[in-house]
């Protein structure tokens, strides 16, 4: 779960993922990767119209436009330190091109073409490897497949690499 594993990086890193400070930053960064990106996803697949679906793909499509733009000036999300904001953002691009992607239906193709997210994530696990292991893939990814039935009526789970595998092919 989050509160575990930003408790585990915190110690691990001995960085303070959420500053004494920077709250209303940190909480504006949330809100923006949220909306457009983080729920836009699940506003996809849980779209009941046509115009739903058109507004949350569009709200993708631009953060995904924005964080690879906003990249491509700043290391991290917020600037050149991680933060609970980074942490957050992980877990959802890790399950972008293989969950999102495809049993929601959410636009944007795959990461790789993002060549600034792409970087980002690289240098996140290269300075971070902890994060490595706070993802499993394959089991993350299923989970959308196999619990989703009004989703994926057969319940079938395709081939999802592991976190390690996906970042190679960035």
């Amino acid at each position: 779960d989050y509160a575990r594993r930003k408790q585990d990086m915190e110690e691990s890193a001995k960085t303070d993922l959420r500053p004494v400070g920077m709250e209303a930053e940190l909480d504006g960064a949330t809100k923006k990767w949220f909306d457009l990106l983080w729920n836009g996803a699940y506003r996809c697949g849980f779209a009941t119209s046509q115009l739903a679906y058109d507004e949350a793909a569009a709200d993708v499509l631009r953060g995904l436009r924005e964080m690879d733009d906003h990249l491509a000036s700043s290391r991290f999300l917020l600037g050149d330190a991680i933060t609970e904001v980074d942490l957050k953002n992980f877990a959802w691009v890790t399950r972008h091109d293989y969950a999102y992607t495809v049993i929601f239906k959410s636009p944007g193709g795959r990461i790789a073409q993002y060549s600034n997210i792409s970087r980002y994530v690289k240098e996140l696990v290269e300075d971070y490897p902890m994060l490595l292991d706070s993802v499993d893939l394959p089991d993350a990814c299923g989970s959308y497949y196999r619990q989703l039935f009004m989703l994926n009526f057969g319940r079938v789970v395709p081939y999802v690499p592991s976190v390690r595998e996906w970042i190679a092919a960035l």
